[in-house]
């Protein structure tokens, strides 16, 4: 019994270094301030503050629930909060992530090992220093995974009723948490099946069920307040409709399946061996843990190749940190693949010291030299928008946000520049860092400030009987050529002054 209470106490301190660890490197690279990124970052931050819940695909209520407290700390700026409140959650994915290594392998230096290769993979350092919902996708995913292996293990109800009540609920963060439903009811279904005699199964299953409805019924109730469940049910349809495009289609799926492997090797430069290994492994064993880690891995990889799919809405490679559920998945592969090799590492001088450096030091080392290699090449990422104070090769290809600065400093030169009781029309991306500056802070509350979308023109024109009309940018996102029917664009400080041409 003292044996048992020191091994519980020694995992204890264990999870308490890599929570500190963890924390303290995304602490020390998090996004400093608000930030661009296609405007979501910014409503993330503002939406965090203001504690405002939507519905839909893009409302990621339960992330902003729980990040709220985060802004109301009395540090730094809201949107550094935000920020924090997603390397929080990053580090709490990581101690899950090490506790279930741990459960799988018995192994606690290869779970150590493989805890810290999914530390400092790209993206989910990445998504650990901005405000974004990925990292509590990552928090909700493996803690779902850590309480189906505890009720596989003790035969315990309430850890099956605490998954079926979490996975209900993580919907309320983002739909992408879907799936991963496949590997976890194929478990349930190998362990009833193993199980069907016992005495109360049914009852667990029934308190499950009931369970899993209180959890999803926040995410349905909040589709119903918001009359969003059309635009979530087209999402899925266009998702699966996307499947039969890459299935008939050689190239979207070569695409797909290529940049993926292309994206993982980044994220694992040398952890990808025991990765694969570790799967190698999982899999003869046929095990429910194998199902549950394959199927769950594979929900979100079809997911992502149906994006290649143009008819989804959006591009293949801007959806990419999708994956950052199967990295998750992966980093218990690299486990059980550094248990299986462990023997052979500690019998060999030099070589666990090899296998660290390799592990965490060369990825770090790969993200800093990636944007100096490749800036001869290409002086920009294919399709990603320049944004002034943002180098895009350093944001894409570096998971620290640290320096990230431009966001603020454009947003306050525009609000600087505007005449009293101007009108600004701004696409999403502007409009969200203007609109931070606005509502949190206070800035220029006179200034009227003007999202465009669908027809830009029969907007603009609306406001034509108003004497200080501006554009935020003129790149492609913004209808210049009707717009330059009825106005002359001519710039003005960062922005551009809309001058009407008559009646």
């Amino acid at each position: 019994m003292s044996h048992i209470r020191c091994n519980v106490r020694l995992h204890s301190l264990i999870s308490l270094i890599v929570f500190v660890l963890g924390l303290g490197l995304y602490i020390a690279t998090l996004a400093p301030d608000v930030l661009w990124g296609g405007g979501d970052f910014a409503r993330f931050q503002m939406d965090a503050h203001l504690c405002r819940l939507e519905g839909g695909i893009f409302g990621h209520a339960l992330w902003v629930v729980l990040a709220h407290p985060f802004t109301r700390l009395p540090i730094h700026n809201p949107a550094w909060r935000a920020n924090l409140a997603s390397a929080v959650f990053a580090a709490g994915a990581l101690v899950l992530v090490f506790f279930t290594a741990r459960r799988l392998t018995r192994s606690t230096p290869a779970s150590l090992l493989a805890t810290a290769a999914l530390a400092v993979s790209h993206t989910f350092w990445t998504y650990a220093v901005m405000a974004k919902v990925y990292s509590l996708n990552a928090l909700l995913l493996i803690a779902c995974i850590y309480l189906l292996l505890l009720w596989g293990e003790k035969r315990r109800g309430g850890y099956l009723w605490g998954f079926a009540f979490l996975y209900g609920l993580s919907l309320l963060n983002h739909l992408v948490m879907g799936t991963a439903a496949a590997g976890f009811l194929v478990y349930i279904g190998i362990m009833v099946w193993r199980r069907w005699r016992e005495p109360g199964l049914r009852k667990e299953l029934i308190l499950a069920a009931l369970a899993w409805g209180v959890g999803v019924a926040h995410y349905l109730f909040l589709l119903a307040q918001t009359g969003t469940t059309g635009s979530v049910l087209g999402t899925v349809l266009s998702f699966l409709r996307g499947l039969g495009y890459v299935a008939i289609r050689p190239s979207a799926l070569l695409l797909g399946v290529g940049v993926g492997l292309a994206l993982l090797i980044y994220q694992f430069p040398m952890a990808f061996i025991p990765g694969l290994l570790g799967l190698r492994r999982l899999g003869q064993q046929a095990s429910p843990e194998a199902w549950m880690l394959g199927l769950a891995a594979l929900g979100t990889v079809l997911f992502l190749l149906a994006a290649a799919d143009p008819r989804t809405g959006g591009e293949y490679l801007w959806n990419l940190h999708y994956y950052l559920q199967v990295y998750v998945i992966f980093s218990l592969w690299v486990a059980i693949g550094f248990s299986a090799l462990w023997p052979r590492l500690t019998s060999r001088r030099g070589a666990i010291i090899a296998a660290i450096l390799l592990t965490v030091v060369l990825p770090i080392v790969l993200y800093a030299l990636a944007p100096v290699v490749a800036r001869p090449f290409v002086s920009n990422l294919p399709g990603f928008r320049p944004l002034p104070g943002r180098d895009n090769l350093t944001y894409v290809l570096s998971p620290w946000k640290h320096r990230e600065t431009g966001a603020r400093e454009f947003g306050e030169s525009i609000l600087a520049v505007l005449p009293p009781n101007s009108v600004l029309f701004a696409d999403y991306s502007i409009w969200a860092v203007v609109r931070y500056l606005q509502v949190v802070e206070g800035a220029r509350p006179d200034v009227e400030l003007v999202q465009l979308a669908g027809d830009q023109v029969s907007l603009i024109r609306q406001y034509r009987d108003r004497s200080h009309l501006f554009l935020a940018d003129v790149y492609r996102y913004y209808d210049l050529d009707g717009i330059r029917q009825y106005f002359e664009i001519q710039p003005f400080g960062p922005i551009y002054r809309l001058i009407g041409k008559g009646p």
